[in-house]
């Protein structure tokens, strides 16, 4: 819960003391589990040394008890820490492999999730066409399988997309249809990041007036978030 809601002390706090009572039960499952969670929520903090470790330690643990899912999860996850760090050719490899893993196990949501995260990877390297290809592919096997979530995440990315590619008006209609996806399932942290990449997208077209008001939904927002505090400070900036 604490996760979702993006309170990541919380979380971590949480999760450490589950993880106290897996060790104690020897369910090395949950144990495995409850690490790969815990790397996740470092992720998310950007915390990428300490996310890495775990999620290594995480994947070790499935490998020794044969849980080869787990190991395909803990892939996955380091492949998007790589990405963060920039390091490409590693990041293709293990998201590749992991995406291939999930499509033998039939698991489309987390193949749709590797090539998501290709995309993102082939959209920092510039490699547009390629970007927008496996974005599209993502997206539609998150819409087959109902997950509104990866649809709106490829929205939000298509939108950047179009940003880096100076194309502001398509730009807006990502960033607001994706907006609309998250507000339709409650991930209100994200409609605010929406509304921020909107705010951008309204200021390089000179359309000032609509760039403060969606940067002040923005900031009404993130204000309900602790964890924020970079985008609060982004979107203020935005403001000068």
């Amino acid at each position: 819960i604490y996760y979702a809601q993006a309170q990541y002390e919380k979380a971590i706090k949480m999760n450490l003391r589950a993880q106290k009572y897996f060790k104690q039960s020897e369910d090395q499952w949950a144990q495995a589990d409850s690490m790969r969670g815990l790397g996740n929520i470092y992720y998310m903090q950007a915390r990428d040394k300490e996310a890495s470790e775990i999620i290594t330690e995480a994947q070790q643990l499935f490998q020794k008890i044969g849980n080869e899912l787990g190991v395909a999860e803990c892939l996955k996850r380091l492949g998007d820490i790589s990405l963060m760090q920039d390091r490409y050719d590693e990041a293709i490899e293990m998201l590749s492999d992991a995406q291939k893993q999930f499509q033998t196990f039939g698991d489309q949501l987390q193949a749709a999730e590797c090539l998501w995260s290709l995309g993102e990877l082939y959209r920092k390297q510039k490699k547009y066409h390629e970007a927008t290809e496996m974005i599209l592919e993502a997206q539609k096997q998150s819409d087959e399988i109902g997950d509104k979530e990866g649809v709106a995440d490829c929205l939000e990315t298509l939108g950047y997309l179009h940003m880096d590619q100076v194309q502001y008006d398509e730009a807006a209609d990502m960033f607001s249809n994706a907006q609309s996806q998250y507000q339709s399932i409650g991930r209100i942290v994200n409609v605010a990041w929406c509304y921020q990449h909107l705010g951008r997208t309204y200021r390089f077209q000179g359309q000032y007036e609509k760039a403060v008001e969606v940067f002040t939904e923005a900031l009404e927002l993130f204000k309900e978030f602790p964890g924020e505090k970079y985008r609060i400070g982004y979107t203020l900036l935005s403001f000068g």
